[in-house]
């Protein structure tokens, strides 16, 4: 469980570095976002500490995100259950488990071949909605990839929207 369009946003410097042209997707859910500083920032492949770093490792070393989960959106979420639900007014959380949210600048999935590279597909971005759409995002990237006749347009969601000079507009979030 979850509670709908509601995240936090660790700052590191990467995120920095690209804030511009994530600025109008960032606006647009200002009052569902929630902003700090974590550990992420320090420690990392994208922390401040990974640009002193001569660790030829440093990106390798972290093969799978897996942030604690937020105690306070553990509470919320309880709370909205036993409101909800009055029957299950006492039950405990057994295991949470925390993610972090792949998203691009539109909210829109990017699922394209990537150009120059040969063979080489992307299909990522879900911006919080893979778990619902990802058979689809399946599907179309399988299509893509075997070049079979797409059963839906693919144009929207190519990665050189990005670089052709497609105006980019925050989707539905």
């Amino acid at each position: 469980m979850t509670i709908s369009g509601k995240a936090t946003l660790e700052v590191t410097p990467q995120s920095l570095r690209y804030a511009k042209p994530f600025m109008p997707m960032f606006l647009k859910r200002l009052r569902a976002v929630q902003v700090g500083v974590g550990k992420s920032f320090f420690v990392g492949p994208e922390s401040v500490s990974s640009w002193w770093s001569a660790k030829e490792h440093r990106f390798s070393d972290i093969r799978v995100l897996d942030p604690d989960p937020d105690p306070k959106f553990i509470a919320a979420i309880l709370a909205n259950v036993r409101a909800s639900f009055p029957a299950l007014a006492d039950i405990e959380v057994d295991e949470a488990w925390g993610a972090y949210v792949d998203s691009t600048p539109d909210a829109v999935p990017v699922i394209s071949p990537i150009e120059g590279i040969g063979g080489y597909y992307l299909a990522a971005g879900c911006s919080g909605h893979g778990f619902g759409v990802g058979p689809g995002i399946g599907f179309l990237a399988a299509e893509l990839i075997a070049n079979d006749k797409p059963s839906v347009d693919p144009h929207p969601y190519r990665l050189s929207r990005w670089s052709d000079g497609t105006r980019i507009e925050v989707g539905a979030l």
